[in-house]
């Protein structure tokens, strides 16, 4: 038997053996592009730090809530230091608020409840509040996420 049939042309079971093996790569490409997409870590921006404001508009004391890359975060100002937490919740991602009564951070959702410099300390978050990096330039209070 041949493997060109009576008219010249390519056998069947050639055929079949091109369209059976370019099937199976192309189900090898498309199964392994997500597996590859999902390991390779997401495209991140370049994140700059963000001015916030002023030094003088954050009071010694005070806690202001600012937006930081269209995310809330909490800048706290003491005698020693400004620092900045995201305000977003550890266990959920719902969004803590300041209380000046408790001078904590609460979270509405399940009762998470952080200290001033971040810690969780009663309720179900897993970890503390992220920390952000703060500087101070020429008189602005300037916010970038850490690392």
């Amino acid at each position: 038997m041949s493997s060109r049939d009576d008219k010249g042309g390519v056998a069947r079971r050639n055929f079949l053996n091109l369209a059976v093996g370019g099937s199976a790569a192309a189900f090898a490409v498309a199964g392994t592009y997500p597996v590859v997409r999902y390991l390779e870590p997401p495209p991140g921006r370049a994140r700059s730090a963000s001015r916030v404001g002023k030094i003088e508009e954050f009071p010694v004391g005070s806690v202001r809530t600012v937006v930081v890359d269209d995310r809330p975060v909490h800048v706290i100002r003491t005698a020693d230091e400004v620092r900045a937490f995201s305000a977003i919740c550890t266990h959920l991602q719902c969004v803590v608020a300041y209380s000046a009564e408790h001078k904590q951070f609460e979270c509405p959702c399940h009762g998470g409840v952080y200290a001033l410099d971040g810690r969780n300390l009663e309720g179900p978050p897993p970890r503390p509040l992220e920390e952000l990096t703060v500087t101070i330039d020429e008189g602005y209070v300037l916010v970038s996420a850490s690392g």
